[in-house]
Formats: structure tokens, C-alpha cells, sequence
């Protein structure tokens, strides 16, 4: 999704909240600022913060339920 984000030269991501183990802008490593890449969008984290964080758990929570179901 990265190399989209460059291509389309978009201007500013926004981010609900962070991964702390997978999180590509700002949580485990900032692609965004550590390469160098012809365009570095703006990153801003921490939007609704609570809200995100809430609605991942319960997507995620309902995936394992249908995984086991099956």
C-alpha cells in the first residue's frame, strides 16, 4: 500500500490508530521517513484513536469466531 501512497503522490495519510507489531508509519518502524523515496507524505496518527482501536478488535474477534465455526 506504500508504493500506492508514493505513486499517487497523496499528500497526507491518516492514521486511527497505531500497530505495535506490525505498524509500518510510526509504530514498529515510519516508512514514510526512514527511506528515501521520491515523496514523503505527511503521517498523522492517533485520529479517534479509541474508536479504531475498537472497531479492529471486534473485526478481528469476529474472524476467529467464524474461523473456528468452520
Amino acid at each position: 500500500m506504500l508504493g500506492a501512497i508514493i505513486n499517487a503522490r497523496i499528500k497526507k495519510v491518516i492514521i486511527g490508530t497505531s500497530d505495535p507489531k506490525t505498524g509500518a508509519c510510526g509504530s514498529v518502524l515510519n516508512l514514510f521517513e526512514d527511506y528515501k523515496f521520491n515523496h514523503k507524505p505527511e503521517c498523522e496518527t492517533g485520529i479517534m484513536q479509541k474508536e479504531c482501536e475498537q472497531i479492529l478488535k471486534e473485526f478481528f474477534k469476529k474472524l476467529r469466531k467464524e474461523k473456528k465455526q468452520k
